[in-house]
């Protein structure tokens, strides 16, 4: 579980990591997204954009069978994966219903 959610209702917003402020997702670049040492993954409703290795090696399916699952559900799948201290930033995509997940932790 998380031990914070932010919660961001721009999808126009970077998303800057709580720990070190760098900006993971930044809209102005255009490699935009630019994962720190503190990032466990970058994800949308629509599936994973980045994944750390610690991360995925606790998930209980991986990122290919998740994505391989017509039906999959991000969120949940994020969800199941115990990591200490992990703080996730929710932020809105512009359409209605899906979002973008970012996953922090200092203890990678």
């Amino acid at each position: 579980m998380y031990q914070q959610i932010i919660e961001i209702d721009s999808a126009e917003s970077n998303i800057s990591c709580p720990i070190c402020q760098q900006a993971v997702v930044d809209w102005a670049q255009e490699q935009y997204i630019q994962p720190c040492e503190h990032t466990l993954f970058i994800a949308m409703d629509l599936g994973f954009e980045f994944v750390s290795d610690s991360f995925e090696e606790k998930m209980p399916r991986s990122v290919d069978e998740i994505h391989d699952d017509e039906v999959a559900n991000i969120y949940e799948e994020i969800q199941k994966v115990d990591f200490e201290g992990a703080i996730l930033v929710r932020s809105e995509l512009g359409v209605e219903n899906m979002y973008r997940y970012t996953g922090f932790s200092s203890e990678l």
